[in-house]
């Protein structure tokens, strides 16, 4: 993968939210609202508790316990990129370009996963294949969202389990 610093002005953000994000602003937290937030936002591209699509990572045994972990990973997605997340340009022979996460390949094919589908390329067809060092996650995907659903959203994701699913009962 590729791992680099983060330019000055994504640190400065993760601090800001470090500081706004802090435990008594998470305690206050709805955790159902941000069950549906993370439902609007991430699991387009993420797992969590089986729940969501399979383009990014699974989150639920990743290190979201952890602030520091969270921000980073969200604020500056290209700052650590596994090379099994990294964004691929396939120009074809036929005029169109593809991007997205190559999922898998074998001798003939390629396939590349994109938000909502898998598409099967053949490797034949691929006039040019351009691998890039950032994540396909784009950065800045809490600067649009309120206080208070950066909040839920947040604290949801470092809940160690799922607010969706009842507790167990004892018999």
């Amino acid at each position: 993968g590729v791992i680099r610093t983060s330019p000055e002005f994504l640190s400065k953000r993760k601090e800001e939210l470090r500081v706004e994000l802090n435990p008594s602003s998470l305690s206050k937290a709805d955790l159902k609202r941000g069950s549906s937030v993370y439902d609007q936002q991430c699991s387009g591209c993420h797992q969590l508790y089986g729940r969501g699509g399979n383009l990014g990572p699974d989150l639920t045994g990743s290190g979201r316990s952890n602030l520091d972990y969270l921000l980073e990973n969200i604020v500056d997605p290209n700052s650590a990129v596994s090379a099994d997340y990294r964004m691929n340009v396939l120009s074809l022979k036929d005029g169109r370009v593809l991007s997205g996460m190559i999922a898998g390949q074998d001798r003939n094919s390629l396939t590349l996963r994109m938000p909502g589908s898998d598409t099967v390329v053949s490797k034949s067809m691929v006039e040019k294949r351009e691998t890039l060092s950032h994540s396909i996650m784009p950065a800045g995907l809490l600067d649009h969202l309120s206080g208070e659903g950066r909040r839920d959203l947040i604290a949801y994701l470092m809940n160690p389990s799922d607010v969706l699913t009842p507790p167990h009962k004892d018999k």
